[in-house]
């Protein structure tokens, strides 16, 4: 708050909208009063590899993870991840696939990538796990993010939103715009997937995928704070991690 003297003899209120900060004047004969309400970002976490990764830096990662989340040294993870076996057995069995591409064993390859799909998709349950534990203790998220081996999101600099959602024409309807998906300044094929949540991102619905870097989306619930995030796929890049969200109020 900052509070100076005011030449200004008339009384007046001024509301000034310019995101992130909402600011209120009030002017009077004796004083200036600023107020700045700042949106503070989430923090929030990702696993800082992708399906992409060699082999055995992938396996070592994950390993990491699942050590990390099952010793649970700083308490953090309660009630226990319900997938940590599941992602136990997925690791090993990757391990034997890999075993088997070094001995040129027929398909071996093929079952590989199966096998290493099927991990990535458990560390992602992982990371969902670790993220609402984080969303719920936003003091120690740090904390609770790298203690499960993964990495806090950077916070965004500039430049243009992943995604931006705008009311459509007729009511709960809304438009999704995200960045188009590049590879050194080229445009990609790829696929988008969007999903929505009404309950601050503690649970996500699907939104249909599309193949362009737009949505849109009906029967939202008006004036109701939802939120929306999306992911692309493409056949160079792989599978990203989900965008962070962004809250919207459909009208």
């Amino acid at each position: 708050m900052y509070i100076g003297a005011n030449p200004i003899g008339k009384r007046q209120i001024r509301i000034i909208n310019n995101n992130p900060f909402r600011k209120l004047m009030f002017s009077a004969p004796e004083l200036t009063v600023f107020l700045a309400i700042i949106r503070v970002p989430i923090i929030k976490g990702n696993l800082g590899f992708s399906v992409n990764e060699k082999d055995g830096d992938f396996v070592i990662k994950s390993s990491a993870i699942h050590a990390a989340i099952f010793a649970n040294t700083g308490g953090y993870y309660s009630p226990p991840f319900g997938a940590l076996a599941a992602l136990d057995t997925a690791i090993s069995d990757l391990v034997l696939r890999i075993a088997d591409v070094e001995a040129r064993v027929y398909g071996s390859e093929a079952a590989k990538m199966v096998a290493k799909r099927d991990v990535m998709r458990l560390l992602k349950k992982a990371l969902n796990y670790v993220n609402n534990i984080a969303f719920d203790n936003q003091v120690v998220a740090g904390e609770v993010i790298t203690g499960a081996k993964c990495l806090v999101n950077k916070p965004r600099l500039g430049g243009k939103a992943d995604l931006k959602a705008v009311n459509g024409p007729g009511y709960g309807v809304v438009r999704l715009f995200a960045k188009a998906l590049k590879l050194n300044g080229k445009f990609l094929k790829a696929t988008y997937e969007w999903q929505f949540s009404i309950d601050a991102g503690r649970t996500w619905e699907n939104i249909p995928f599309t193949n362009k870097a737009r949505t849109t989306v009906q029967g939202m619930l008006r004036g109701i704070e939802t939120s929306f995030r999306k992911r692309d796929y493409s056949e160079k890049t792989g599978l990203s991690d989900w965008s962070d969200p962004i809250t919207f109020y459909p009208l």
